[in-house]
Formats: structure tokens, C-alpha cells, sequence
């Protein structure tokens, strides 16, 4: 399994870094592509487990909600502020509820496992979109994040793998404590070094602020990514990434990570 996943890195990694580069619609693309994906890997994950879904809505809705928010960002600002984005949530809800007043069985928990892929998956991951965005340093903000979720998880896996002896979470029997701590102060150094070579566009206290908030969040998006793995009685959300299992398995880290870092951009400036 070794080659797979490093041929799938070689040749991966490049393209995600040409599009973060390149910026605008290519970029934009490529996130919706990341949140279709992950929406129909939920989709089957939900299905493997026997949990009712509203199918119809996750995929509308789901590409409905990184829409709104990709034209709040770009349009022009009117009276009483851009809403699509609100609209979009407005509207999600009430669908998930229509569709069950229409269906012919009714489940409340098809809600439920719906507005769960819909919030989980579509609106905090097109958040990534946005931080993109941010002038004048949202490319070096965005491959931050990248990075640091990269060095990161290896951080902790190769720290784990070695020197681990206490377990993190039932939930990853694998994760341990020790990995998690390599994980935490590995985000802290490259959010630090990252900051060295942006020019003092952000502040010692932004990078390490962020570089805690990601060594502590992201870890915790993965453990609730496996949550619902495990849930679903599944290993991997699929084998469409050879070596590295699904879409989902790649970004889930960014569940909490892209909207958390958005915000904290946006409010610590």
C-alpha cells in the first residue's frame, strides 16, 4: 500500500498547490469538487450504516450552501448586506423539513443525519473558499493551513506510531496522546515559521494562536470524521484516493479547521 499512497502524494500535492496559487475560480472549483465528493462518500457511509438520509436535498442543499457563500464573497455589497448565505441556510432547513412532511415514511432522524452532511461537510469546508480570499495574504494563509494540517497529522502518526502509549479516543484506537502532543506542537512551530516569510502581515500572537486552535482542532475534526466511520461500520469513507482511503478521509481535518481559521482571521485583524 506503500507506493499508492506516495504516488497519490507525488502527484497530488502539486496540483493542490497550483490551484491555491492560482486562486479564483480554479480554486473555487476545486473546493466544490472536494465537497461533492465528500457529500456522496457521506451519502454511501450513511447508507452502509442503515442511517436514513434525504439524498435529493444532501446534494441540492450541499452544493447550494458553498454556492451562496462563494457569492457573498465576490458580489457587490447592498443595503442591508449580501444574504445569500443566510437565505441558503433558511432554506435548507425548511427543505429538510418539507421533504419529510412529503415523504411517505417519516423519520425525524432523516433530519437529523441530513442538516448533519448538509453543516458538517457543505458549510463549514466552503469556508476554505473565503480564507482564499482575504487580502492581501490569503494565499499565504491558505497554504498555511495546508501545510500545518500536513506536518501535523505526520507529526503525530510518526510520533504515535513509535513512542505511543496512551490512547487518545476509543473512537481512533490508534491516536495516542503522545502523538497528539507531537501533532499540537508541530502546528504551533509551522504556523511560527509560516509567519517568518509573510512579510509581518499577521502577528506572533495570530500565528500562535492559530497554530493552537489547528493543533487542537483538527485533530478533533479527524476523531469526528471517525466518529461517523465508525458509526457506519466502515474503515476508510472510500478507496477513491489509493492508499489514502476517500475524499473525506483527506479533508477531514478542514471540517473545523476551514470555517475556525476564516473566523479567527477575520476577527483577530
Amino acid at each position: 500500500m506503500l507506493l499508492p499512497r506516495v504516488l497519490t502524494a507525488v502527484i497530488g500535492i502539486p496540483v493542490v498547490a497550483l490551484l491555491i496559487h492560482l486562486g479564483g475560480l480554479p480554486y473555487a472549483v476545486f473546493v466544490f469538487t472536494i465537497i461533492a465528493l465528500s457529500l456522496y462518500e457521506y451519502y454511501l457511509l450513511m447508507k452502509m450504516g442503515g442511517k436514513p438520509v434525504q439524498g435529493p436535498v444532501l446534494f441540492v442543499a450541499g452544493l447550494l450552501l458553498p454556492a451562496a457563500l462563494f457569492f457573498d464573497n465576490y458580489s457587490v455589497a447592498q443595503a442591508g448586506g449580501d444574504n445569500f448565505a443566510g437565505s441558503a441556510v433558511t432554506l435548507t432547513v425548511i427543505a429538510t423539513l418539507v421533504y419529510e412532511i412529503f415523504s411517505r415514511k417519516k423519520y425525524l432522524e432523516r433530519i437529523g443525519f441530513t442538516l448533519l452532511g448538509l453543516f458538517m461537510i457543505s458549510w463549514c469546508m466552503c469556508h476554505l473558499i473565503p480564507l482564499r480570499n482575504i487580502r492581501p495574504d490569503g494565499e499565504a494563509l491558505t497554504f498555511m493551513l495546508i501545510v500545518t494540517v500536513w506536518v501535523m497529522d505526520t507529526a503525530a502518526y510518526a510520533i504515535g506510531r513509535f513512542f505511543g502509549k496512551r490512547q487518545l479516543s476509543t473512537i481512533s484506537p490508534k491516536k495516542t496522546w503522545e502523538g497528539a502532543l507531537a501533532g499540537f506542537a508541530g502546528a504551533i512551530l509551522m504556523t511560527l515559521l509560516f509567519r517568518a516569510f509573510m512579510n509581518d502581515t499577521v502577528s506572533v500572537a495570530f500565528a500562535v494562536t492559530a497554530g493552537v486552535l489547528i493543533g487542537i482542532f483538527g485533530q478533533l475534526s479527524d476523531i469526528a470524521e471517525s466518529m461517523i466511520k465508525r458509526a457506519a461500520g466502515a474503515k476508510d469513507s472510500s478507496n477513491l484516493l489509493p492508499g489514502h482511503g476517500g475524499i473525506l478521509d483527506r479533508f477531514d481535518s478542514y471540517i473545523f479547521l476551514a470555517p475556525i481559521v476564516y473566523y479567527l482571521t477575520v476577527y483577530a485583524r
